[in-house]
C-alpha cells in the first residue's frame, strides 16, 4: 500500500495492494485483529504522505490526512470481512470503497487524494475508462481486481469461473482505451495558441515581501506575459500566488491588467494575493480573468483551500466567457481536486480550464498528472500553470502535450497548442450515476446480509 499512492507510486502495485489486508481479515477474528488491521493501515497510508513532505510542508501533515484516509477507507474492508462468505462479497468490496472515496471528495476537504483511479496516471490508455463513469469506475475496476484476486487465492477452486470476468473486463478496458485514443489522434481539430508563464516569487507566507521585491516581480511578470504574446498566445495563465498585492494597491494593479490584456489582445488569468490580516494572517487567493477587447472582468476566489491554508474561502458561481468561439472557465490548484468543480465546467460546456497553481516539490508531478483525469472525465483541456511545479497543457484525452519544471532553468513562458472545443464524454452526460448504482446495491446486499432479504450464503 505504502508503495502504491502519491509520489514514487508503483502503479502495478495498486492491483494487489488490497490483497494482504483482505487475507489477514479472511482468516483472522475479533476486536484484537480489529486493531492490528487498524493500526497497519494507518500506518500505510502515513508512509504514503510521509513521501510527499518537502519543504515548507511540516511533517504534522502526516497525520492530518493519512488518520481521515485510513478511517474513510477502513469500512470497506470491515464490512466486507462481515459478508465475506456470502455470494458477491467481490462486488460489495469494491463497491463500498467507490462509496467512500466518493464520500471524502464530496463531504470532506480531502478532496480526492487517495483515490485509487490516481495510482495508474501514467496509463494513459486505461484512464481513458474515466470518460465512462469518473473516478470511481476506475477505482471500482482496481479494487475488483483486488477482491476477486484474494477471493482465488482463499478458496482455490473454479480459479477459471472466477478469473473470467475480470479478465474480460480489463480486456474491454483497454480496447475501449485503445479505441478511444486513436479515434481522437485521427481527427482534424482546430487549436489556439496558449501559455503558461511562471513567477519568481517564493513568497509562501510571512513575512510579506516589500515594494521593491512585489515591483521586480510584477514587472517580470508583465515582460514574460509581453513575450507569451507576442509569440501569438491568445490566453496566457500564471501562477497561483504569482505576486502579492496590498488592499489599497489593487484597483490600480487592475487596471494594469485590464491594459495589459487589451494592449496584446490575451486573455489573462492572472493569480495572486491579497493580505487580509497579519495577526492572525488571512489572506484572499484569487485571480482574475481579463478579455483582450471588454472592459468586464471575472473574479474567482479559491473554493477549497488546502487544509491549514489561510486564504477566505470563496463561493463564486462557476462560470466561463467566450473568447474566439472558445469557452474558458478557471479554478486555482486544490480546487481541482475536488471532482464537483471539473463536473461544473463541464455543465458550463467549458472548453479550456485554466489552472493557477502552487505545489512543492513532494507532490510534483503527481498534482499536475491528477488534472488530467478531469480533463477525461469532462472532456476539456486544462492549462495548468504552476509554481513549485510542473506546468502542463493538457489535452481532452489527458495527454500533456507540452510541460515545464519550474524546478528546471528556463524562462518560465510555456507555449502550447490546445483544442478550441471540448468533446463528447458519458460521464459529462450521466454524472455520479454509478455511485448511486454502487450505494443501492450496497443498501440492498446488507439488507440481504442480515436476513432482511432472501440471499444465500456461499459454502465455506
Amino acid at each position: 500500500m505504502a508503495g502504491t499512492h502519491f509520489t514514487y507510486n508503483i502503479e502495478i502495485l495498486a492491483w494487489v495492494s488490497s490483497i494482504p489486508f483482505l487475507l489477514y481479515l479472511e482468516r483472522t477474528r475479533g476486536v484484537r485483529s480489529g486493531i492490528y488491521f487498524a493500526l497497519a493501515f494507518v500506518l500505510a497510508w502515513s508512509i504514503c504522505v510521509f513521501k510527499i513532505i518537502t519543504d515548507p510542508i511540516p511533517l504534522l501533515m502526516i497525520l492530518m490526512f493519512s488518520v481521515p484516509i485510513a478511517l474513510i477507507q477502513m469500512p470497506g474492508y470491515l464490512i466486507w470481512a462481515k459478508f465475506r462468505n456470502q455470494k458477491f462479497s467481490h462486488i460489495l468490496f469494491p463497491a463500498i470503497m467507490v462509496v467512500m472515496e466518493w464520500v471524502q471528495y464530496t463531504l470532506t476537504p480531502l478532496g480526492s487524494w487517495g483515490s485509487a483511479a490516481y495510482t495508474q496516471v501514467d496509463n494513459i490508455v486505461l484512464l481513458q475508462s474515466v470518460s465512462i463513469f469518473g473516478l470511481a469506475g476506475l477505482s471500482f475496476v482496481i479494487y475488483y481486481v483486488n477482491g476477486m484476486l484474494a477471493e482465488i487465492i482463499t478458496h482455490r477452486n473454479d480459479i477459471f469461473r472466477r478469473i473470467l470476468p475480470v479478465s474480460i473486463l480489463l480486456a474491454g478496458i483497454l480496447i475501449f482505451g485503445s479505441v478511444r485514443l486513436d479515434i481522437y489522434k485521427s481527427g482534424s481539430r482546430d487549436q489556439i495558441k496558449v501559455a503558461a508563464v511562471g513567477t519568481d516569487s517564493e513568497v509562501s507566507g510571512l513575512p510579506l515581501p516589500s515594494m521593491e521585491q512585489r515591483d521586480s516581480n510584477q514587472s517580470i511578470l508583465f515582460d514574460r506575459t509581453e513575450k507569451a504574446a507576442a509569440s501569438d498566445a491568445r490566453l496566457v495563465v500564471w501562477n497561483e500566488a504569482s505576486t502579492v498585492i496590498m488592499p489599497d494597491e489593487e484597483a490600480e494593479w487592475n487596471s494594469r491588467l485590464s491594459t495589459l490584456a487589451r494592449g496584446n489582445s490575451i486573455t489573462l488569468i492572472a493569480g495572486y494575493v491579497v493580505p487580509i490580516s497579519e495577526s492572525p494572517f488571512k489572506f484572499e487567493n484569487k485571480y482574475i480573468m481579463f478579455l483582450p477587447d471588454d472592459d468586464q472582468s471575472y473574479e474567482y476566489n479559491k473554493h477549497e483551500p488546502v487544509p491549514g491554508e489561510p486564504s477566505v474561502r470563496g463561493d463564486e458561481i462557476i462560470e466561463t466567457v467566450t473568447i474566439e468561439g472558445v469557452k474558458v472557465g478557471g479554478a486555482i490548484c486544490y480546487d481541482y481536486d475536488f471532482p464537483y468543480l471539473a463536473r461544473e465546467f463541464g455543465r458550463n460546456d467549458a472548453d479550456i480550464v485554466g489552472v493557477p497553481s502552487s505545489d512543492w516539490r513532494g507532490i510534483d508531478p503527481i498534482h499536475t498528472k491528477m488534472a488530467a483525469l478531469g480533463s477525461i472525465e469532462q472532456g476539456h483541456s486544462v492549462l495548468r500553470s504552476t509554481r513549485f511545479g510542473l506546468s502542463a497543457a493538457i489535452n481532452p484525452i489527458g495527454e500533456l502535450v507540452a510541460q515545464m519544471s519550474s524546478f528546471h532553468q528556463n524562462d518560465r513562458i510555456m507555449i502550447a497548442h490546445l483544442p478550441v472545443n471540448k468533446i463528447f464524454t458519458l460521464y459529462s452526460f450521466v454524472g455520479d450515476l454509478f455511485i448511486y448504482a454502487c450505494i443501492a446495491f450496497i443498501c440492498f446486499y446488507l439488507l440481504a446480509g442480515t436476513n432482511l432479504l432472501p440471499f444465500k450464503k456461499r459454502e465455506k
